[in-house]
């Protein structure tokens, strides 16, 4: 009733021809800067993001002497809607040399998909030759078990290649990559992209995967372990593997298969770069070998390089031959594809 007696009690307006113009034309002017707003908002929204409340960090200057080289760095940029504290990602971009969009590496870290984080990126130097890096967290084994972890780097790559323009990414160059646990999980986003299950779009195709170390056949590696004699690695892969798919490989060999990159081995794979360690006591050379031999059988390009004095990870696969080695692969993917090398590109 009161909201009914000072509505009565408020003063009507008094309005003129000239005074009604005036306002129609104010609402016109309004109405515009609204389409002009919401349409800016609509391009521009999802760039946004790198710089706001979404709990992303501010874009950051990277010096020449990082091991990056001159760049800039977006950290913690979530890409599902209601992130873990792992569902996110850090964007490394190139000094800008030119006005085309950079191809991009998508690197998953290692850690036995229990732990790690996504600052142990084993192609950094890439950077520096015009290549931007996408490098992610996801849920690890203790947070969730498998599929989990694959489903978070498709739901990481869809995101990042919706968004791609925003970022200064061709969303058509881009390669899959990852160290350990972290290769096994590029080897299954790259070579699985029919599987609905892992949060695969057929439609998405990277154009080579770069394989570091990564495990390829859970149903082998117990085997291969022993015959190296790796009582290390014996007692990790019965801790990790495990925990990743809630069972023992004994128990679960459906599951160990289907979480088995080597499983999707078939023509249509994209190229693949393997680098093993000649001395990996955790992920034998069998692995990577038996890999190398499913590919050539199927008739897809491969190449295994075997740093013979490595174990399973180290300084030796960031030396100036792997780096010439990683950077002709990709430039050989990159010809075949028709689309130009970053060096090309900045030429």
């Amino acid at each position: 009733m009161s909201s009914g007696r000072f509505a009565l009690a408020m003063p009507m307006p008094v309005t003129s021809p000239n005074s009604n113009q005036e306002l129609s034309n104010m609402k016109i002017i309004f109405f515009i800067r609204f389409i002009i707003a919401a349409t800016f908002l609509a391009t521009f929204g999802s760039f946004a993001q790198l710089n706001s409340s979404d709990g992303s960090s501010a874009a950051e200057v990277l010096p020449a002497s990082s091991p990056y080289g001159e760049a800039t760095v977006i950290k913690n940029i979530p890409y599902v809607a209601h992130p873990t504290s792992r569902q996110n990602f850090d964007l490394y971009l190139p000094k800008n040399k030119s006005d085309q969009p950079f191809p991009l590496v998508f690197w998953i870290h290692g850690g036995a998909w229990m732990m790690g984080f996504k600052d142990w990126d084993n192609v950094k130097y890439l950077v520096r030759h015009g290549y931007a890096i996408a490098s992610i967290d996801y849920r690890v084994s203790t947070e969730a078990k498998f599929p989990a972890q694959i489903q978070d780097c498709n739901a990481a790559l869809n995101f990042i290649l919706t968004h791609a323009i925003n970022y200064g990414i061709n969303p058509k160059q881009f390669v899959v990559g990852g160290g350990s646990a972290g290769g096994h999980l590029a080897l299954l986003v790259g070579l699985a992209r029919h599987e609905k299950d892992f949060g695969a779009k057929s439609s998405v195709k990277p154009l080579a995967i770069l394989d570091f170390f990564g495990p390829t056949d859970f149903n082998t590696m117990l085997g291969d372990l022993k015959t190296v004699h790796s009582e290390k690695g014996i007692a990790l892969f019965q801790d990790a593997v495990p925990k990743l798919l809630g069972a023992t490989v004994e128990q679960s060999s459906k599951m160990a298969k289907i979480a088995s990159p080597i499983t999707y081995v078939k023509r249509s794979n994209p190229p693949v770069l393997i680098l093993q360690g000649g001395k990996d006591d955790l992920v034998p050379v069998a692995q990577s070998q038996r890999l190398h031999d499913a590919l050539d059988r199927a008739g897809v390009k491969n190449q295994l390089i075997i740093v013979d004095a490595a174990g399973h990870d180290g300084p030796l696969f960031s030396t100036p031959e792997i780096e010439t080695n990683v950077i002709g692969f990709l430039n050989g993917v990159f010809a075949k594809s028709g689309s130009q090398t970053p060096k090309a590109r900045n030429q």
